[in-house]
């Protein structure tokens, strides 16, 4: 009894101290213990169409391998898998996932995403413990698999969703795989982060020309500050002329006429349907001429995207748009300074601009070794600050057109805008309203209908009882008359009899 008795002891005393954990701590160790775990090491992986796995589970992105025609990948686990993280070296296409104990196959695979996780437990109902990966479409070139126990995905999984088609409330047209994290360094932290604002990139190059390395660079680095909607790669050549008319030269010579770089960006407008666009600036910031391309297209498509006669096959696909706002880097018109340099709770008590600076820009690894690092970061680390970086500052744009009104504040790329989820939401409280005004009005008509039925069947009770006193008045009346003419009846015999 006495061990009993310590054990309870215990147990109270153990529920007394949890009950005066921080709810955060509290909050915290929930969230780890759903978090789904690594379990690529405890999973046996076969494949077929590869000479072998090694290159699969290594852990390094840098490894991958083509397949021939057709491959097929299977993993298995004693314990189930609850999901799978496929890193893709090249864009494949949808294939097929099998769970081998039952059979069922489902496809994967639609958004071409070259980092996707699969959630089985989602897809299968339950956490298989052997499934199978078929490619049918051509050789795949995948670099890594990555086996998941049920749960949340952990931070190194990129759950992308789809590109924003048709509600992005800013696209930022950033030509290649680190511009948006230097010139741009902290907009998209402070927009797509910390105010939940529908952000999307779409890159003008995927540098592929000279490697297949930096896409992957530029999807660890969207996904560190807060981009969670799939990016546009560009397939435009990488090359550097510091001239705008040299540089669409350049595209010329390597069958890249100008009109298919305008529409490539007047489908972009319209597919994404931006209420807010950002570009470069008109000069090159340093005087890159891919750079003076992508504003010079970005600028000219204002006269094209709302015309269905321009680049006919994306109006009709997506339809036409005019974009309300778009806003340059450095340009002189209508400043704007963007503030980078507040800490903000959403994102941890950092600022957007040391979230770039600190997470952002580190994914391009590659880039690590070029003069753009010290000047994000200074010479020696002492760029703490957005404001601080003197040349090509990254707070600083101009307002190039509007359709909506001047900006005031002068400081919100979304000033005067109303975002999508706003304006859904607004629909959506409208259409509650007209529908709460339908049931009023209803009840009204039903309410009215009842006193309508009330008042008639108050006419016919007041009809039928009118008729009732009318029936007894007569009948009354008759009686009267029986007995009068009896009376007269009765009389006339006494009259009768006293005449004898």
């Amino acid at each position: 009894m006495a061990k009993f008795g310590r054990i309870g002891v215990f147990v109270i005393c153990l529920c007394f101290l949890l009950s005066w954990l921080p709810a955060g701590q509290v909050a915290a160790q929930q969230v780890e213990e759903n978090t789904a775990r690594n379990i690529t090491d405890t999973c046996t992986v076969t494949a077929e169409g590869y000479s072998g796995v090694g290159f699969l589970t290594d852990g390094n992105i840098d490894t991958y391998r083509t397949s021939s025609e057709q491959a097929q990948i299977t993993l298995e686990n004693a314990s189930g898998i609850g999901g799978l993280y496929l890193l893709f070296d090249l864009e494949y296409g949808t294939y097929t996932i099998k769970n081998n104990e039952t059979g069922v196959t489902v496809k994967a695979g639609e958004y071409n995403f070259l980092h996707e996780y699969i959630d089985l437990k989602a897809l299968f109902g339950v956490c298989p413990k052997s499934v199978t990966l078929e490619f049918h479409n051509g050789s795949v070139r995948l670099s890594e698999i990555y086996a998941l126990s049920d749960g949340t995905p952990p931070d190194f999984v990129q759950t992308w969703q789809a590109p924003l088609d048709g509600k992005a409330d800013i696209v930022l047209f950033s030509t290649h795989g680190d511009d948006d994290q230097l010139f741009f360094a902290g907009l998209m932290p402070l927009y797509a982060k910390a105010r939940n604002v529908a952000f999307q990139v779409v890159y003008m190059t995927d540098h592929r020309n000279l490697t297949t390395g930096r896409t992957h660079e530029m999807l660890n680095g969207l996904w560190a500050v807060g981009v969670t909607a799939y990016p546009v790669f560009g397939d435009f050549e990488d090359f550097r002329i510091d001239d705008l008319e040299g540089t669409y030269k350049q595209y010329e010579k390597l069958g890249r006429s100008r009109e298919e770089l305008q529409g490539f960006v007047v489908e972009q407008v319209r597919r994404f349907r931006p209420q807010v666009a950002i570009g470069h600036d008109l000069n090159g910031e340093y005087g890159h001429g891919m750079h003076m391309v992508y504003a010079d297209l970005l600028v000219k498509s204002l006269e094209l995207t709302a015309d269905p006669a321009a680049f006919p096959e994306s109006a009709q696909k997506y339809g036409v748009w005019d974009i309300p706002k778009l806003y340059l880097h450095l340009y002189k018109e209508n400043p704007i300074v963007l503030d980078y340099d507040t800490p903000m709770e959403a994102l941890g008590g950092l600022t957007p601009f040391e979230v770039t600076q600190k997470y952002g820009y580190p994914c391009h690894k590659s880039q690590q070794w070029t003069d753009f690092t010290q000047w994000l970061n200074g010479y020696n680390n002492e760029i703490k600050k957005a404001s601080q970086i003197y040349s090509n500052n990254p707070t600083r744009f101009g307002l190039y057109r509007t359709t909506v009104g001047e900006d005031v504040a002068k400081n919100d790329f979304m000033e005067n805008i109303v975002t999508y989820a706003e304006q859904e939401r607004l629909e959506q409280e409208r259409l509650e309203q007209e529908r709460l005004e339908q049931e009023r009005l209803e009840q009204e008509r039903l309410e009215a209908d009842l006193e309508a039925k009330r008042l008639e069947q108050a006419r016919l009770e007041q009809e039928l009882k009118t008729k009732r006193q009318y029936a007894l008045l007569i009948s009354g009346g008759a009686l009267v008359v029986l007995l009068a003419l009896a009376l007269v009846f009765v009389l006339k015999g006494v009259k009768r009899r006293r005449a004898k």
